[in-house]
């Protein structure tokens, strides 16, 4: 093994066993960092490591931040392994890598390996083929391509798809309605694919990313979604909906070659906490709806704002 990972404006060689700074970047910064603690350097360079290691292997973070209330990194915490791998697409890696893995993420630093420890690990010492390998990666570049491909022609045939009762939640707005909304990349986000797969997409989180935890709802007369997620702490519970506005005018239609029948989706949360739903919908973009939200084709001119659209007259 011959790793270097080098920061040197994070560099210290004096007391490296007695640290105190708040450094690093939030994603590969060690918990013990996170909470206020004294630490040893050499401890928290194994748990960065691991993340850079995770993300070779997998092509993923591990998680956002090694937090105890951080979903997947609460997952390793509670022991709940299994559930962790499906979460990360990781069942199919091999026993040794996800031993060494969780030992480098250990919550309690003392556990984690030292660099030798780190060199005769297992997974460290089996035999490689470059062959091999390489056929694996062409392998899932081919699979990543048909998944990408299915999508594709998921979302064309949604297109076409006139008929599908979903779209009876799409609103008619003229381009002067339209304007009275300020766009916020947060709230607001374009897509080119019929409301029901949306819909699916929010019932595969809901089931495989969060645990059922969601109650979705849907009003055809009131045409609106609406998620529903319990606070366990006593507090407000988060409510968000979802609406469906129309950008294309009646003469344009899914055969031209111009992306006209894109429509503009606002997701308004009604109550409960703003950074919980921050975290919630980077989570859903991250895991299913990446491919689906596009960049708005209106309002370019528009006087952008960071402040979520709370409550409001209108259903």
């Amino acid at each position: 093994m011959n790793l270097k990972v080098a920061d040197f404006g994070f560099a210290t060689y004096k007391k490296i066993d007695r640290l105190k700074s708040y450094r690093g970047t939030m994603t590969y910064m060690a918990p013990e960092i996170k909470e206020g603690k004294q630490y040893d350097g050499r401890h928290i360079d194994v748990f960065s490591t691991g993340v850079i290691l995770f993300i070779i292997v997998q092509g993923i973070f591990p998680f956002k931040e090694a937090k105890k209330d951080e979903y997947f990194y609460n997952l390793i915490l509670s022991g709940k392994l299994e559930h962790y791998w499906k979460k990360v697409g990781g069942q199919n890696l091999s026993p040794e890598f996800k031993d060494l893995i969780l030992s480098m993420f250990s919550y309690d630093s003392s556990k984690r390996p030292t660099v030798e420890q780190l060199r005769n690990h297992p997974w460290m010492t089996k035999p490689f083929s470059m062959k091999m390998t390489r056929q694996v990666l062409l392998d899932n570049l081919q699979t990543k391509r048909s998944v990408k491909t299915a999508t594709s022609s998921r979302d064309e045939e949604a297109c076409r798809a006139i008929n599908d009762p979903m779209l009876e939640f799409v609103r008619q707005t003229s381009a002067s309605q339209l304007n009275l909304y300020k766009f916020n990349d947060m709230t607001d986000h374009d897509i080119d694919v019929a409301p029901g797969v949306l819909w699916e997409d929010l019932q595969v989180f809901n089931t495989d990313f969060f645990d059922g935890q969601m109650k979705l709802e849907q009003n055809a007369e009131k045409k609106w979604f609406k998620i529903a997620v319990k606070n366990e702490d006593g507090g407000n519970d988060l409510e968000v909906k979802i609406k469906f506005l129309d950008l294309k005018t009646a003469e344009q239609s899914c055969e031209e070659d111009e992306p006209t029948n894109r429509l503009r989706v606002r997701f308004t949360k009604k109550r409960g906490d703003l950074s919980k739903w921050y975290q919630i919908f980077n989570d859903m973009k991250d895991a299913v709806l990446e491919d689906i939200l596009l960049a708005p084709t209106l309002h370019h001119e528009e006087d952008l704002t960071t402040a979520f659209c709370e409550g409001g007259n209108q259903e």
